[in-house]
C-alpha cells in the first residue's frame, strides 16, 4: 500500500495518509482541495477530506514513486 501524507484543513493542521489508489475525484478550491475517496462512512456516504496543498501540489504527490510521500518531498 502506497500513503501520500497530506495536511488536513483546521486549526491544528493535522496530518493525513492518503491511498491514491483510493482517490475518486478531487475539487480544486480557492482556498484547499477536497479529496473523494472510495472509503464510506457507517451511511454510506462517500469520505471526503479537505486540505491545505493546492490541486496541482496533491496530483504531483500522487502521481510520485511509491512509498510515503511527505508534501514537498517527492
Amino acid at each position: 500500500m502506497r500513503l501520500v501524507q497530506l495536511t488536513l484543513i483546521g486549526q491544528s493542521a493535522v496530518p493525513v495518509f492518503i491511498n491514491p489508489d483510493q482517490v475518486v475525484s478531487l475539487v480544486a478550491l480557492p482556498d484547499r482541495t477536497s479529496i473523494v475517496t472510495t472509503a464510506t462512512s457507517k451511511h454510506g456516504v462517500a469520505i471526503m477530506y479537505d486540505v491545505t496543498e493546492s490541486a496541482g501540489e496533491v496530483v504531483r504527490l500522487f502521481t510520485a514513486n511509491p512509498g510515503v510521500v511527505a508534501p514537498g518531498r517527492a
